[in-house]
């Protein structure tokens, strides 16, 4: 029987040795794919881009996820409940139902400052699986790169060779760039001699 309640196993816990809390919370870890996958569908790079750079453009000015200062909660709070004031949209269908956004219900905000409710509602699991995603592979991982959105789009696209291989060279470029690196090495070698 699994128990479910908080309250409950507290209690129990009392009467008879526990394993700690967070063993009750385990869950098994979102793959970075489900993740990528629900901030694809979900619209995220609408606003937010498939690098996770934000800003101005296609979308909106949005933030930049890859230098938010956010942990994984705080990340799936701000899915969970948007932005008041501003234009992210709130993924949670009943997230202004009662105080749990920000201590706000729907009836404490106005069209002004209630968030915009997202197109495409998303599951508490789906939450947590693109804040993981986005703490994961995208906060801090600097500048995007021609890899990055391969792996994103699971092919390369056009939109790829607007970015720098991760060793530096422009996608475009590339090519080209390797060619001389390898046609210089026996120069090199040769003076060496």
């Amino acid at each position: 029987m699994m128990l479910r309640s908080a309250g409950l196993v507290s209690a129990l816990c009392g009467l008879v040795l526990c394993p700690p809390p967070a063993a009750f919370a385990q869950q098994p870890q979102a793959s970075a794919a489900e993740g990528a996958s629900i901030f694809r569908e979900a619209g995220c790079i609408s606003c937010h881009k498939w690098s996770g750079t934000g800003g101005g453009g296609y979308g909106g000015s949005a933030a930049n996820l890859r230098k938010t200062q956010l942990d994984p909660s705080q990340i799936a709070e701000t899915v969970r409940c948007g932005h008041p004031m501003g234009g992210m949209p709130y993924f949670q269908q009943d997230a202004y139902a009662t105080n749990s956004c920000y201590g706000y219900k729907q009836g404490d905000l106005n069209s002004k400052t209630m968030p915009p409710a997202a197109e495409h509602f998303l599951q508490p699991r789906e939450i947590k699986e693109v804040a993981a995603y986005v703490a994961t592979e995208l906060k801090g991982r600097g500048d995007p790169t021609f890899e990055q959105c391969v792996a994103f789009f699971g092919h390369a696209t056009h939109v790829c060779n607007d970015y720098p291989h991760a060793g530096g060279a422009a996608a475009g470029a590339g090519e080209a760039a390797h060619h001389v690196v390898i046609d210089a090495a026996p120069d090199q070698n040769e003076g060496a001699h």
